[in-house]
């Protein structure tokens, strides 16, 4: 038996995307908006727990400074 990745990501990233939706959608009232935001908080807190607690790998630094500059890239085009 081979390697399996544990998570399917591209069912992460589509949930993720549908809590944004609803997030930034007008139809909802900021209470419903409010509840799903600390959805994506609580997310975010739980993955940079995570984060914070493996090894860092060779060529991760390396990695990371690419995806920053790729990001900062992305933020000056706009």
């Amino acid at each position: 038996m081979g390697f399996k990745k544990p998570i399917e990501l591209d069912s992460v990233l589509m949930q993720l995307s549908r809590a944004y939706g609803e997030v930034a959608s007008t139809y909802n009232d900021g209470f419903t908006a409010f509840y799903v935001k600390q959805d994506l908080y609580r997310v975010k807190f739980i993955l940079d727990e995570m984060l914070k607690e493996l090894p860092e790998f060779s060529g991760e630094k390396e990695w990371l400074e690419e995806e920053s500059k790729k990001k900062m890239w992305k933020e000056l085009k706009r």
